[in-house]
């Protein structure tokens, strides 16, 4: 039942955009918008016949594994300061954190007996993050311990103490070594200037455009302005407030998707907002939590887990971008969320009970 809570939410997260572009003021960004929203009522049609079908998962875990490869190559031999693949960094790097991680619970969750199958994978997860490192995304950076000590905690609560040392040795050595990068110490650096009143470094241009989001939040709490808003009417803040920096109102949103969301569909939004991802957390750790009464329990464990890892990284870094405005990370998110949720559904109905829950039935 509880895959119907993560439809009714995509359902109702594009209702609500619908209704806000045809009741305020119209414009392109706005369509634009809709158009992004509208991905996750249209996405339904395609979870209700992927869970007719369970796809091959040690062929989508090579092409992976294959992609990862390719992208740590690419990043190695790029020219570039921050290289992403002609991708927007961002993007890029917490994509192939999540494909990394998608690695990493396989390796945990499945007894491969295949040397070989065991260490590409490992390669390749090394490939996908050395990608994902050399990309400097701070979203992505931070996402890193954050999945790091969500992982400890399941372990600790699972009782599974040698598995739990390993996390946790990995997740103090990643601290150390994410501390020295040169765009946490630049990060580090801008929050010093914006306190000393300087906002002119790409981190106080985003604290301005947070401060100019609250001031429109504050105006409209309930509906909001409208989808395709912000632009313009964080540019009138900009324009009657000295020493705010110009880069307020220059883009469609103010690197929040919280704050995104609340300026263009205000309260109503939010709880929308909250709903996609409250319904698949729920419908995933659900999942993980009754897989053991089933014979494809760890193919459960492994959608359930790496559904939870995606969902992670974009609450993390739905903090310092809008995510649904980005048709790459838009896309991703949605066939991601609704391919493990529609698999797991799917091994749930056709693979049976185990002999245990059998005989206890």
């Amino acid at each position: 039942p509880t895959e119907k809570y993560v439809l009714y939410s995509f359902a109702l997260f594009t209702v609500i955009s619908i209704i806000s572009f045809l009741v305020m003021a119209k414009s392109r960004v706005g369509q634009m918008h809709l158009e992004d929203y509208g991905v996750f009522l249209m996405i339904i049609p395609l979870y209700l016949l992927l869970r007719q079908f369970r796809i091959n998962l040690t062929l989508f875990l090579l092409v992976i594994s294959v992609v990862l490869i390719g992208l740590g190559v690419q990043s190695y031999v790029s020219i570039s300061a921050r290289p992403s693949g002609a991708v927007n960094a961002m993007r890029f790097s917490n994509i192939t954190l999540i494909m990394s991680f998608f690695l990493m619970v396989a390796l945990a969750v499945f007894k491969y007996p295949s040397k070989s199958i065991k260490s590409m994978l490992v390669f390749a997860t090394c490939f996908g993050l050395f990608a994902c490192i050399l990309a400097q995304s701070r979203g992505a950076l931070l996402s890193i311990p954050v999945l790091v000590l969500a992982c400890a905690i399941y372990l600790y609560r699972k009782g599974d103490l040698k598995l739990l040392l390993v996390v946790t040795c990995l997740g103090l050595i990643s601290v150390l070594f994410l501390t020295q990068q040169p765009r946490v110490q630049a990060t580090l650096s801008n929050v010093d200037r914006y306190i000393d009143g300087d906002s002119k470094s790409a981190l106080g241009a985003r604290f301005d455009m947070f401060k100019a989001a609250f001031i429109l939040i504050e105006e409209k709490p309930i509906f909001g302005h409208g989808l395709g808003s912000y632009t313009v009417e964080a540019s009138k803040i900009r324009e009657r407030t000295p020493g705010m920096s110009h880069e307020v109102g220059l883009w469609n949103n103010p690197h929040n998707e919280i704050l995104l969301v609340m300026v263009e569909k205000g309260v109503i939004g939010l709880v929308t907002l909250i709903l996609v991802f409250w319904a698949p957390t729920y419908f995933f750790w659900q999942a993980l939590r009754r897989s053991s009464r089933f014979k494809n329990n760890a193919v459960i464990r492994f959608y359930s887990v790496s559904g939870l890892g995606i969902l992670l990284v974009y609450m993390v870094a739905g903090q310092s971008v809008a995510l649904f405005e980005h048709d790459v990370f838009n896309h991703f998110f949605i066939l991601m969320v609704i391919l493990f949720a529609s698999q797991i559904r799917s091994h749930e109905h056709y693979s049976g009970f185990c002999k245990e829950v059998e005989a206890s039935a």
